[in-house]
């Protein structure tokens, strides 16, 4: 069987780790799988200025890109992000899966509204790709809260969208050396502070506002406790709150970790912050457990699903209730050994194996369907 993995214009950091683990993972599991992927040219570089840019980037993913996927000739194009729904006018629909990670946009549009440069531009953008969703052969989930957002807000099928979560990186573990995370925490915490820790961008969605006002909580309480940032920069009016709720001494903005600078990052920081208003399937959460870091979490989009009754989760903009259950694992050994446990084991249900196998066996559902009406 031959597997074309089509990639988009200017993935996000985690749809390319997704493709990446895919391609990668069809290769080591499925061998005999032929495996090749096609992406697009990226204007993010030119000299074009932002709008330049993103006329750019507008001619190569409608005009020039899906030229070029009309010379594909696989057995089964998967389209890595619903994003690029719309490529499935060039391709053959019959052999074409799509991956739909999430409907953020659709069930929380003031990301789209607050973020971009030209908003009714970007949610036609993304009303295209959801119209075109159903065309396909078959739709991916990664969690069966997508699936509900999908079948309630597209016109695909129950039996056409199929459930497979993503796996965790094995990279993701709590072995990494016992020096290096007291290293980290020398760094980050020479007051031996408590080290809570947020991975991330920085997005409405992401309610990064929440974290900020359980830090501030905390502080209130006179606990000892610090915030490690991971992920995209702040945005101002999240550098004004930091000001405004006197938190400049407590907050450390890393930026973008590579992989095994984020594994010490979890396992020596004392626990995950993660109080998303929405998420598709969402991996810091497994990614701290897995590294034996417990996780205070949301009660929002897939969180539950995912994460199971291995963290402790209340909803989102309940600030009282969020700096509750931080301060309760903090000041609770018991509770923190408890949750790590039960994180380590949740953890190990995520493995890209099962991922990739469930993949190559819709693969094989749509390829002979796709022959029988050929």
């Amino acid at each position: 069987m031959r597997v074309c993995i089509i990639r988009g214009l200017l993935d996000s950091p985690s749809i390319i780790q997704y493709a990446d683990q895919l391609a990668e993972g069809l290769k080591s599991y499925r061998p005999e799988i032929e495996v090749s992927e096609s992406r697009p040219p990226s204007p993010s570089r030119l000299p074009l200025g932002r709008i330049g840019r993103g006329a750019a980037t507008h001619f190569v993913r409608y005009a020039w890109y899906p030229v070029q996927l009309r010379t594909i000739r696989a057995d089964i194009n998967h389209v890595t992000d619903h994003l690029h729904a719309h490529l499935i006018r060039r391709l053959q629909p019959q052999r074409t899966i799509i991956t739909c990670h999430d409907l953020t946009t659709f069930v929380h549009p003031e990301n789209i509204t607050t973020t971009s440069l030209f908003p009714s531009i970007t949610e036609g953008i993304y009303a295209r790709s959801l119209h075109c969703l159903h065309e396909a052969a078959c739709v991916v989930a990664v969690s069966e809260n997508t699936r509900k957002d999908i079948l309630r807000l597209s016109r695909c099928t129950p039996e056409q969208v199929r459930v497979v979560h993503h796996g965790i990186s094995t990279v993701f573990n709590d072995n990494t050396s016992r020096e290096q995370v007291l290293a980290f925490r020398r760094r980050y915490s020479p007051d031996a502070a408590q080290l809570l820790l947020h991975v991330g961008l920085t997005t409405p969605y992401k309610n990064v506002e929440s974290v900020l006002r359980v830090l501030h909580a905390l502080a209130g309480q006179k606990e000892h406790v610090r915030l490690i940032k991971v992920g995209q920069d702040f945005t101002p009016a999240q550098l004004t709150m930091i000001q405004d709720l006197g938190l400049g001494d407590r907050v450390t903005h890393l930026g973008k970790l590579e992989t095994r600078d984020l594994v010490i990052a979890y396992q020596a920081c004392d626990l995950l912050l993660f109080p998303s208003i929405y998420e598709g399937f969402g991996w810091p959460p497994l990614e701290a457990m897995a590294c034996g870091t417990p996780v205070v979490a949301s009660t929002a989009g897939a969180i539950p699903e995912i994460v199971g009754d291995a963290a402790v989760l209340e909803p989102p903009t309940d600030v009282k209730k969020l700096a509750e259950a931080v301060a309760g694992i903090l000041k609770n050994e018991d509770l923190r050994k408890q949750l790590i446990a039960a994180g380590l084991q949740r953890a190990k249900r995520f493995t890209w194996q099962r991922s990739i196998s469930e993949l190559a066996t819709i693969y094989e559902d749509v390829s002979k369907l796709a022959t029988v009406r050929r």
